[in-house]
C-alpha cells in the first residue's frame, strides 16, 4: 500500500498545483480593473467637461452673431442720426444710437470673459487630454505584459493538468472514487498524521489505528475527517537539516 498512498499523495500535490494555477490564470486580469476604472472615470469626466466648451462656444458664437446684428443696427441708427430733420427725431435717434452703443459694449465686455474663460479651459483640456492618454498608454501596456504572463500561466496550467492526468492513472480505480469524494468535501483528500495527530482536523488518533498506519499494509482514514490518513515520517523522509543529531 506504500506505493498506492504515494501515488495518491502525488495526485494531491499535482491536483493542488493545477489549482493554483488556475486560480492565478483567472485572476489575473482583474488586477487591471482599477486602472480600467480610472481610466473609464477619468474619460467620463473628461467627456461631460468637453460637453460644457461645446455648450460655451456655441453660446460664444451665438453672442458673436448678435453683437454683428448688433452694430448694423448702430449703423442704421447712426443713419437715421444724421438724417433726422427735427429735434424730436435727433433725440430719438440719439437714444437708439447709445442703447446700441451700451448694448454692443456689454456683450463685448460679457464675451471677452467668456473667450477667456474658454482659451484656459481649452488649455486644462488639453493638459487631461494628455493626462488620459498616459494612462490609456498605460493600461495598453499592462494589458501586453499581462497577456504574456497569462500565456505562460496557460502553459504552465497544461503542463500541470498533463502531470496531474498521469499521476492519476497510477491510482487504482476505487481510490481514486473516494479520492474525489473526499477532495470535493474536504477540500483535499490525504492528510499526514504527525505525532499520532491528524493534520486534516488536528484529533489525535486511536493508538491502535495509528499502529495500523505503522505497518502500511492498508489504506486507512481518520475517524473524525475521513481523510485518508499516512504517517508523515513514513512517507517523507525529513530533511537533512531535520534530521535528529546524533
Amino acid at each position: 500500500m506504500r506505493e498506492q498512498l504515494q501515488n495518491l499523495l502525488n495526485l494531491q500535490t499535482c491536483d493542488a498545483k493545477v489549482r493554483e494555477l488556475d486560480s492565478a490564470a483567472k485572476q489575473l486580469p482583474a488586477k487591471l480593473d482599477p486602472l480600467r476604472r480610472d481610466l473609464a472615470k477619468l474619460q467620463g469626466m473628461l467627456d461631460v467637461e468637453r460637453g460644457k466648451l461645446s455648450e460655451t462656444e456655441a453660446w460664444r458664437k451665438n453672442q458673436q452673431e448678435l453683437i454683428d446684428r448688433e452694430r448694423d443696427a448702430l449703423k442704421t441708427a447712426q443713419s437715421k442720426l444724421q438724417q433726422s430733420k427735427n429735434s424730436k427725431e435727433f433725440g430719438a435717434a440719439t437714444r437708439e444710437v447709445e442703447n446700441k452703443r451700451k448694448s454692443i459694449s456689454d456683450r463685448e465686455a460679457e464675451l471677452k470673459k467668456v473667450s477667456e474663460t474658454l482659451a484656459a479651459s481649452n488649455q486644462q483640456m488639453q493638459a487631461r487630454d494628455a493626462d488620459v492618454q498616459k494612462l490609456r498608454d498605460e493600461l495598453a501596456a499592462s494589458e501586453a505584459g499581462m497577456a504574456d504572463q497569462l500565456n505562460a500561466l496557460t502553459s504552465q496550467l497544461a503542463e500541470a493538468k498533463a502531470a496531474r492526468d498521469a499521476a492519476r492513472a497510477l491510482v487504482a480505480p476505487n481510490w481514486v472514487k473516494t479520492y474525489d469524494t473526499l477532495s470535493a468535501k474536504r477540500g483535499y483528500a490525504v492528510a499526514p498524521v504527525i505525532k499520532g495527530t491528524c493534520q486534516g482536523c488536528h484529533m489525535a488518533l486511536p493508538p491502535q489505528l495509528n499502529n495500523i498506519l505503522a505497518r502500511m499494509e492498508s489504506i486507512e482514514t481518520c475517524p473524525r475527517c475521513g481523510r485518508l490518513v499516512y504517517r508523515k515520517e513514513l512517507l517523507e523522509p525529513p530533511a537533512a537539516d531535520e534530521a535528529p543529531k546524533t
